[in-house]
């Protein structure tokens, strides 16, 4: 029997009350309120990953109509980290972060993601120093651009710069990605 992929409250939570619950207007929370998420009503404990598809595609639409879709993933994947730094386990990570550094900060993304779900898988293949090749089971959307927001804005929060992430290979689910930064500010 194959497990139900869920995304935990926790996630839902960062992303949708903590970052950006003050943005999302009557329309928005209309909008998310008609594809299972009422921000209103007490959580649920999880929500099928599809359903939380739904809610990010629909955030997205509502927050950034003016962007191509992919682009305004992008921007939901920085969202989420910004509401996880937000939570009590996330503000432990972001002062982690810049001890830890870029490096460690990639190999601990899979740990840290299933805090929020329970399916994240992650791993990565070094190149070279500052130079990885990351992959995810599940990019947690239907646009790879999530996940490549995501781990670009906590390579930043790990002190990385000049950091690059590119889109290397997608199915639809899973994803590589290129990660790269030139040098890195230790806290």
């Amino acid at each position: 029997m194959s497990l139900q992929k869920v995304v935990f409250a926790t996630a839902v939570e960062a992303l949708f009350v903590r970052e950006l619950g003050a943005n999302l207007t009557g329309v928005g929370r209309r909008l998310l309120r008609e594809v299972g998420l009422d921000l209103d009503q007490p959580l649920e404990v999880s929500y099928p990953l599809e359903q939380w598809k739904r809610f990010v595609s629909t955030a997205a639409t509502v927050l950034y109509p003016h962007l191509p879709s992919s682009e305004a993933h992008w921007w939901m994947g920085i969202h989420f980290v910004e509401g996880y730094l937000q939570t009590s386990v996330g503000r432990v990570v972001a002062d982690l972060a810049p001890v830890i550094g870029p490096r460690r900060m990639l190999e601990r993304m899979g740990a840290d993601l299933s805090s929020g779900n329970n399916f994240s898988e992650v791993r990565l293949m070094e190149h070279r120093p500052r130079y990885v090749e990351l992959w995810m089971n599940d990019v947690l959307d239907d646009h790879s651009s999530f996940a490549a927001g995501l781990i670009l804005r906590a390579q930043q929060m790990a002190g990385a710069r000049n950091v690059s992430v590119d889109v290397w290979s997608f199915d639809g689910t899973a994803g590589t990605f290129l990660v790269r930064w030139r040098d890195a500010v230790r806290g």
